[in-house]
């Protein structure tokens, strides 16, 4: 009777024990596989791969023990044969919670980002709708064709209708998340006729031959923002002209390049329209613009995508 007892309890403490020590080869294989073989690799050979040394390492350790220090207390085969189907029940379940690990953990990367990204959606559509409706850029605007109108009527009616055209352009776009190079450029085109009728040859625009805008596209008021910009950092008159280049640096990139004349006093929010555009080309997961800024000039790279229906 004490013989059985002591075996009774013998068997409690092989079993959790045998559970302990399968459990924590898990959690020591895991950490090794992260290094040496991760997830993102490919998840179906990780499962394969931590599953397999698990198991091999569990009939290991079973043989072992069983052969060497327990051969004295256990000589049943059927209690063999269980042990090591437990073993690979418990093995199962240990990499299913790991598994289940991963992924929990992934999911919930996903959903920060998720929520991140959103954020900064939400507020590159604010900034955007701020540049749209800047008051100063449609006060000026006005006033200026006010002044036309007793002189120069035509070039006030010419003057107005590209004023709307300007914000038709801005509102009906303002949810798009990508638009042709052609309308972008046809837009830009527009919104310069306002500052070189404004400030005649003071401001100087050179288009490149744009052989490929047919075939890419950019994030909306891509352009604008990149010359809104330029005209607001730089002073210029007609002796010393502020002079934009628009041209394809390569098939898939466009050069947005201007002389530099810094102003004295920089106006506020001067770098709001660099952010605005990498942080939509970053929501569409794509290469963020690149500067270069040196002595003489200003230039933007802007990535071009390439759009669907020319694939």
């Amino acid at each position: 009777m004490q013989m059985g007892i002591g075996e009774f309890f013998l068997q409690i403490l092989f079993c959790i024990g045998y559970a302990s020590i399968l459990f924590e080869l898990g959690i020591q294989l895991t950490h090794l596989l992260n290094k040496w073989y991760p997830w993102e690799r490919s998840i179906g050979k990780r499962i394969a791969i931590q599953l397999g040394i698990h198991s091999v390492i569990t009939l290991l350790l079973i043989l072992f023990f069983f052969e060497v220090y327990l051969s004295v207390y256990f000589h049943d085969d059927t209690l063999f044969r269980q042990v090591i189907i437990i073993g690979m029940i418990l093995c199962l379940l240990i990499n299913a919670v790991f598994t289940a690990e991963y992924f929990f953990y992934k999911w919930n990367d996903a959903s920060v980002k998720s929520l991140e990204l959103e954020r900064l959606s939400n507020q590159a559509q604010l900034d955007v709708l701020k540049l749209q409706l800047d008051p100063h850029f449609l006060f000026n605007n006005l006033s200026a064709a006010i002044s036309f109108i007793e002189d120069e009527p035509k070039i006030a009616i010419n003057f107005m209708t590209k004023l709307v055209s300007i914000y038709r352009y801005m509102l009906s776009n303002k949810t798009q998340h990508i638009i042709s190079l052609r309308d972008e450029l046809d837009f830009i085109k527009g919104y310069l006729f306002l500052y070189q009728t404004r400030y005649g040859d003071s401001i100087k625009v050179e288009i490149g031959e744009l052989a490929f805008a047919h075939k890419y596209g950019v994030p909306p008021l891509t352009l604008q923002l990149l010359i809104e910009n330029a005209i607001k950092h730089n002073m210029f008159s007609l002796d010393q002209p502020l002079t934009i280049q628009i041209y394809f640096t390569n098939e898939e990139l466009l050069s947005v390049k201007n002389n530099k004349s810094p102003r004295l006093h920089k106006e506020n929010g001067l770098q709001m329209g660099l952010k605005n555009i990498e942080q939509r080309y970053l929501l569409l997961n794509k290469k963020v613009p690149a500067t270069i800024d040196d002595i003489d000039f200003f230039t933007v790279e802007i990535p071009l995508i390439k759009l669907r229906d020319q694939e």
